[in-house]
């Protein structure tokens, strides 16, 4: 989970274009394209401060930032449905693979963040 958090950063860093893609808001907009590569720092900076825990076998206070990193991807799957309701013109486009992508990856952190409480 936290290599893949930190990837998916580093390649909006590197590829905001398609990182827009992935994330389900799509844009070639400079100024948004900036902040695209903020989400990715964002991204890049709770991936670094969960290895961080891990490494000091914080195992406890690991499980609650896991908690705390699957808000945000439930946060961002909610912006990537609202956008999608509010683009003027735009044909309403179904759960498609970048709204599975949050939704995973929150189902994925909240699992983690469980069996960490567990002691599993």
């Amino acid at each position: 989970m936290i290599v893949g958090l930190v990837a998916v950063g580093v390649g909006a860093l590197v590829t905001p274009r398609m990182a827009s893609v992935q994330f389900g808001i799509v844009t070639g907009e400079p100024r948004a394209l900036a902040l695209v590569r903020a989400m990715g720092v964002r991204d890049v900076v709770i991936g670094v401060l969960l290895a961080l825990l891990a490494m000091e076998r914080a195992r406890d206070t690991l499980a609650w930032a896991m908690f705390a990193t699957a808000l945000v991807a439930f946060v961002d799957l909610a912006v990537v449905m609202a956008d999608r309701r509010t683009a003027a013109g735009a044909p309403q486009r179904p759960f498609d693979r970048s709204c599975w992508l949050h939704a995973i990856g929150a189902i994925g952190f909240l699992v983690t963040g469980t069996v960490l409480r567990a002691g599993l």
